[in-house]
């Protein structure tokens, strides 16, 4: 499905200074709700560890752990130039930990990103079936806590964000009417006015990025320096 709306460039692009987080529990499939609702003219960069991960062949926990500094610093470096744009982000990443989310949540909303949450949820049995189909296995006892630890904190990812969509996405339950839902709720999100009053006051500015003004890029990396 796509979002119809024109780009043009940095401050004149739809979608700036917007950010949804992804939650829910290992093998919810948040990574899979993103691409049925995402694609079209506003494109929100995706800013996720674990597919840089994939991507450098880290499927071990050594391997992880040997390239922990390299992933987090090219993620770090790419999520700078992202907010430096002011671009539209999808946050999708673990989200067993509030003061992880909180900590990120209040960095993009300190420079004039509004945000929002996409909670995913799916049965335990799902999560569990869905992970050990995954290259690196984690054992059925891991998922089930780490279910029963994230579900735990749903109400408060509810009272964080203004706007908490669920979304359930067992076996079959994604259909069309589902993804037209979300997608419907996400395109008012990323296209509607920005309300964060440093959004609103630096797009009144008409600087094209954001270290076109008062803060500076080596300003912008030392607060995505301290996303992890």
């Amino acid at each position: 499905m796509r979002l119809q709306t024109y780009i043009n460039e940095s401050i004149n692009d739809k979608g700036i200074f917007k950010a949804c987080f992804m939650a829910g529990n290992p093998g919810a499939g948040k990574s899979y709700v993103i691409s049925k609702i995402k694609s079209g003219d506003i494109e929100p960069r995706i800013v996720n560890v674990d597919k840089l991960n994939e991507y450098l062949g880290a499927d071990t926990q050594e391997q992880r752990e040997s390239l922990y500094d390299k992933v987090h610093r090219i993620t770090s470096n790419q999520l700078a130039n992202y907010i430096n744009s002011m671009l539209p982000l999808w946050i999708d990443g673990t989200s067993a930990k509030v003061s992880e989310v909180s900590r990120r949540d209040k960095i993009l909303r300190s420079v004039g990103y509004d945000t929002a949450m996409i909670w995913v949820n799916t049965t335990v049995e799902t999560s569990i079936e869905r992970a050990q189909k995954r290259k690196r296995k984690v054992s059925p006892e891991i998922i089930t806590s780490m279910y029963n630890t994230i579900q735990g904190l749903k109400p408060k990812y509810k009272s964080m964000f203004s706007i908490f969509i669920e979304v359930n996405n067992n076996d079959g339950e994604l259909n069309d009417a589902v993804i037209s839902r979300i997608y419907k709720k996400m395109l008012g999100f990323f296209s509607s006015p920005v309300k964060n009053k440093v959004g609103k006051e630096y797009i009144s500015s008409g600087n094209k990025y954001l270290a076109d003004g008062d803060i500076d890029m080596s300003d912008i990396k030392n607060m995505t320096s301290g996303w992890f």
